[in-house]
C-alpha cells in the first residue's frame, strides 16, 4: 500500500480513503474505511474518464452487474455511486492469495483442498447464476484462497444471461486456457460456460498447469475446441466430475448444484468444512485456514500482518483481499520471457471486485502493470536523448469520429480499402460503406468455414490486396483415414461488394485451421496453419498459397509457434520469430538462415528484416544472408498484438518508438538503408498510471498512428513527427482489446470485447 498523495481524493461517499492500493487505466483503487470501521476496496474513476459519457455508461453497467452478485464466495459490491462527479465503487476487501500464485509458489493442492475449492467455486456460481449473470472469466487468477474458503472476484467482463448490456453472439473475451469451447468460437453463452471454466480451474489446481496446455492463445483455443484435456494428475475420485465439467457440449455439463452434491458425496456430510446446501454456506472451517495447505495458510496469515493490523472491520464483511504481493515468497523469480510475450503472466495483486493488477517493486512499493512514467508508460532510464520538449496532450487538437456503428458480433479485425471497411468476426465478414452503413455481408457458414477462434491473440486472420479480401480460418472437409474433418482454408471475395467468392484449402497436408495471417505479397498469401500428421501430432507451419492457381506453393514446418513475423515488400519469403530464435524462410519454403534470438519486435523495411532484442536494441538483418547491417538502441518492443514498427508505402522509412532519458518516449523515423534518424520527436505522455503494453504503430496517408498505453489514439505527421490530432473515445479500454487498420484516407478501430466499430478521417476532421 502507498500513502495518499496530495492530489488523491480523501473521501468517496461515506468512506474515508486511508491508503492507495494502486492505479490502473480506469483510475485508482484505495483502502477505504467507514465511520463504523468497515474496510472496503474503493475503485475511483479517473477525472478525465468521468466526463466521458460512453465510459461512464460502461462503468454504470459494470456496477449494476457486480451488484447483482452476492454470496459467501464472492467479493460483493457494498456501495457505489456511478453518477457522482468522480464515480466510485466499493467492494468487500478480501485478503487472500490467488490460486494462480499459490500453485505457482507451493505446487498443486492436495485432494481435500481440491474438494473445498471445487465446492466453493460451485457455490459461488450458484449465487452468480441466480443473479442471472455469467462470469465469463473464471480462472486461477480470479480465485482468492482466503482463510474462510475460496472467493471468486473480478466481474469486469461478466454479463447478464438475458443478453442485455454488452453481451452479444460473436463477442469473444476472456482467458484462452479457461474459456469454454462455445466462448472460444464466439457463440451464445449460457451458465454452463462458467462450469467448463470451473473444471479447467480445478484441473489447474490439481495439475499445476492448464489441462489444455500452454503457448500462444490461438493454439490453446484450438485445443479447447477440438482436443481432450489432460486430467492425468486430477485425483481419481474427482476426475469423473471434472471430465463432465469439461464436456464440449454445454448440455452435458453438470449444474453448479450437481457439482456441490458430488463433492458432498465424496467427503461425506460429516466433514465440518463442507456445509454446502441449497442456501448460503452454513459452516466455516473449524480451524483458521484449516482447509489450506500449511505454506499457503502461512502466506495468507502473513498478509494480514502486512496490512498493519487495521481496525476491526464490520463482521459481515471479511477482512480479506488480494494484496498478496506485499509478502513475496522466498527466492521469488520474475515471469519468464515466453509468458511475457504471450500475455500469460499471472499473480501479483488483484483488488477484489476491481480487477486491477499490481506488482511489488524492488523497494517494496506497489506499482501498476506499467510504470506510467512519461509518454507510453514504458518507464526505465535509457541512453537516448530527449530532443525537443515533450508536447502537452492538451495542446493537440481532438479529432471527431466520421462514424461509429454496431455489428452483429465482435470484429476481430478491420480492413479499409476501395471505399469499404471489411469487419471480420468469427462467423462473418461485414462490409461497411463510407457512412458506416452495411454494404454487404458474407457468412462463413455459407462457404463451409468459420474464420478463427483467436480474437484474444495478436495474430491476424485476414488481409486486403488490391481489390480482394482474403479471410482465413477452418473449413469442414470429408474425413479421410488418418485425417481430421477440418482443414486450413482461405476465403477470397471482392472487396467492393463481397461477391466473386472462391476458397482454397490445405488439402495435401492434414491441418486443423489457420491461426495467423502475415499477409499477401507478390501474388502469394502467407498463412500460419496448425498441421497434423497421421498420428495426430500437431505442429505449426508457414503456408504459401499461390493466389493465381489457388494451390499450395510450399509448406514450411516450424519448430515452434511464431510470435512475430516480418514480410518484405518484395523478394518473397518471410522472417518469423518464436520465443527462442528467428528463422528466415526463402521463396521456395526452405530455411535460408536462423539465429538464436529473443525477439521483442519484428518487421521488414527495404532490404532488411528489423528485429528488436529483449534489451531494446533494434538490429537490421540482410534478408538473404542474415548479416547485420546496422543497429539502433533503446527501441520499444511490440505489444502482444504486434504493430511495433511501421513503414512508409515504399519501405524506405521505418517508424519506431524509443525511450528517452525522462522516462517518456519519442517517435523516430529511421532511414531503412542506413538506420540513421531522419527526425526524432517526443510524443505526448500517456495518462499517469497507464500500463505499458508495448509499441503499436501504423503508417498510412502521410500519418503515423499510435495507440497509447491508455487507449488514446494519436496521429503524427510522417514528414516531421509533429502531433496532428488525438482521439480519446477508446480511453479506459485496454489497448490490447483494440483492433485497428489504416488506409483509404481513414483510421478504423474496433473494440474486440464489444461490437463497436468506428472510423476517423486521416485529417481528424
Amino acid at each position: 500500500m502507498e500513502r495518499l498523495h496530495a492530489d488523491d481524493p480523501r473521501e468517496a461517499g461515506p468512506y474515508t480513503l486511508v491508503a492507495r492500493l494502486g492505479a490502473g487505466g480506469m483510475g485508482a483503487v484505495y483502502l477505504g474505511r467507514s465511520s463504523g470501521g468497515r474496510t472496503v476496496a474503493v475503485k475511483m474513476v479517473r477525472p478525465d474518464l468521468a466526463v466521458d459519457g460512453a465510459f461512464r455508461d460502461r462503468f454504470r453497467r459494470e456496477v449494476a452487474a457486480a451488484r447483482r452478485v452476492s454470496g459467501a464466495f464472492t467479493a460483493p459490491v457494498v456501495d457505489a455511486d456511478p453518477d457522482a462527479r468522480a464515480p466510485w465503487m466499493a467492494t468487500a476487501f478480501v485478503v487472500g492469495v490467488s490460486l494462480h500464485r499459490a500453485v505457482a509458489a507451493h505446487g498443486p493442492l492436495p485432494e481435500d483442498a481440491l474438494r473445498m475449492l471445487t465446492a466453493g467455486l460451485a457455490e459461488a456460481l450458484v449465487g452468480i447464476h441466480a443473479a442471472e449473470v455469467i462470469h465469463r472469466d473464471l480462472k486461477p487468477a480470479n480465485v482468492l484462497l482466503a482463510l474462510d474458503g475460496p472467493h471468486v472476484i473480478d466481474f469486469g467482463i461478466a454479463r447478464a444471461t438475458d443478453g442485455t448490456a454488452l453481451t452479444s453472439t460473436g463477442s469473444v473475451i476472456g482467458s484462452a486456457p479457461y474459456m469454454s469451447p462455445e466462448q472460444a468460437l464466439g457463440q451464445h453463452l449460457t451458465p454452463a460456460s462458467d462450469v467448463f471454466s470451473l473444471g479447467t480451474t480445478v484441473a489447474f489446481a490439481a495439475c499445476g498447469e492448464s489441462p489444455f496446455g500452454d503457448g500462444a492463445s490461438a493454439a490453446v483455443l484450438f485445443r479447447v475446441v477440438h482436443t481432450e484435456p489432460d486430467l492425468s494428475a486430477v485425483p481419481a475420485r474427482l476426475r469423473p466430475l471434472i471430465e463432465r465439467c469439461l464436456a464440449k457440449e454445454p448440455e452435458r455439463r453438470p449444474s453448479p448444484r450437481e457439482v456441490i452434491a458430488y463433492v458432498q458425496g465424496l467427503a461425506g456430510r460429516s466433514d465440518p468444512r463442507l456445509g454446502y446446501g441449497d442456501g448460503p454456506r452454513a459452516d466455516r472451517p473449524a480451524e483458521p485456514a484449516g482447509w489450506l495447505p500449511d505454506p499457503v495458510a502461512a502466506e495468507v496469515l502473513a498478509l494480514r500482518t502486512a496490512l498493519g493490523t487495521p481496525p476491526e472491520p464490520d463482521p459481515t464483511v471479511p477482512l480479506t483481499g488480494p494484496v498478496e504481493d506485499l509478502v513475496p515468497p522466498p527466492e521469488r523469480r520474475g515471469p519468464g520471457r515466453r509468458k511475457l510475450l504471450l500475455g500469460l503472466t499471472g499473480g501479483a495483486l488483484a483488488v477484489a471486485g476491481g480487477g486491477t493488477v499490481w506488482a511489488l517493486n524492488r523497494d517494496g512499493s506497489l506499482a501498476g502493470d506499467g510504470s506510467g512514467a512519461g509518454g507510453g508508460g514504458s518507464g526505465g532510464a535509457s541512453g537516448g536523448t530527449p530532443g525537443p520538449s515533450r508536447p502537452s496532450p492538451d495542446s493537440v487538437p481532438d479529432a471527431k469520429l466520421t462514424w461509429q456503428t454496431k455489428l452483429p458480433g465482435a470484429a476481430v479485425q478491420v480492413l479499409p480499402g476501395n471505399g469499404i471497411v471489411a469487419c471480420v468476426t468469427l462467423r462473418e465478414v461485414v462490409g461497411l460503406d463510407r457512412q458506416g452503413g452495411t454494404a454487404w455481408t458474407v457468412k462463413g457458414e455459407d462457404h463451409g468455414m468459420y474464420f478463427s477462434a483467436m480474437s484474444t491473440t495478436a495474430l491476424r486472420i485476414a488481409a486486403v490486396d488490391g481489390t480482394r479480401l482474403y479471410a482465413a480460418g477452418t473449413a469442414t472437409a470429408t474425413p479421410t483415414p488418418g485425417r481430421s474433418a477440418v482443414r486450413a482454408a482461405v476465403l477470397s471475395i471482392r472487396l467492393t461488394d463481397g461477391k466473386e467468392p472462391w476458397t482454397a484449402t490445405l488439402d495435401d497436408q492434414g491441418s486443423a485451421g489457420v491461426l495467423g495471417f502475415p499477409g499477401v505479397r507478390g501474388g502469394r498469401a502467407y498463412l500460419l496453419p496448425l498441421t497434423m500428421d497421421e498420428s495426430g501430432t500437431s505442429e505449426m507451419a508457414v503456408w504459401a498459397l499461390d493466389l493465381g492457381t489457388r494451390r499450395t506453393a510450399w509448406l514450411h514446418k516450424a519448430r515452434a509457434m511464431p510470435v512475430f513475423w516480418g514480410l518484405p515488400r518484395s523478394g518473397g519469403g518471410l522472417l518469423y520469430a518464436d520465443t527462442e530464435r528467428i528463422v528466415a524462410v526463402g521463396t521456395k519454403g526452405t530455411m535460408t538462415w536462423s539465429k538464436e534470438f529473443k525477439a521483442a519486435l519484428l518487421g521488414a523495411a527495404g532490404a532488411y528484416f528489423l528485429v528488436v532484442d529483449d534489451h531494446g536494441t533494434l538490429v537490421a538483418f540482410d534478408t538473404a544472408k542474415g548479416t547485420r547491417a546496422w543497429t539502433v538502441p533503446d527501441v520499444v518492443g511490440a505489444s502482444r498484438l504486434g504493430d511495433g514498427v511501421a513503414t512508409d508505402e515504399r519501405g524506405t522509412v521505418a517508424y519506431v518508438l524509443v525511450r528517452d532519458t525522462d522516462g517518456g518516449l519519442s517517435l523516430v523515423a529511421l532511414d531503412a538503408a542506413t538506420g540513421k534518424a531522419r527526425w526524432r520527436r517526443p510524443v505526448p505522455a500517456d495518462a499517469k498510471g497507464s500500463p505499458a503494453p508495448g509499441a503499436r504503430l501504423l503508417y498510412a496517408d502521410g500519418n503515423v498512428y499510435r495507440i497509447g498505453a491508455d487507449g488514446m489514439l494519436w496521429a503524427f505527421d510522417a514528414a516531421n513527427g509533429a502531433p496532428r490530432w488525438k482521439y480519446g473515445g477508446f480511453k479506459g479500454i485496454s489497448a490490447t482489446n483494440l483492433a485497428w487498420a489504416a488506409g483509404d484516407r481513414r483510421l478504423c478501430i474496433a473494440d474486440t470485447g464489444a461490437t463497436t466499430v468506428a472510423a476517423l478521417d486521416a485529417n481528424g476532421a
